[in-house]
């Protein structure tokens, strides 16, 4: 299983708003980061 469907079962677990919000951010940065690196790596791919 990945890691962003991990953080979206913890956002539904958590009852506390900020928990939520702290969530969904790491969500955010997990795709953030995949996104950039797989840009980076199909980048150095084409060359």
């Amino acid at each position: 299983m990945r890691l962003s469907p991990l953080f979206g079962v913890a956002k539904m677990l958590v009852k506390s708003r900020k928990l939520k919000m702290a969530a969904v951010g790491l969500q955010l940065a997990y795709l953030g980061y995949t996104y950039y690196s797989e840009k980076k790596k199909n980048k150095q791919v084409s060359k």
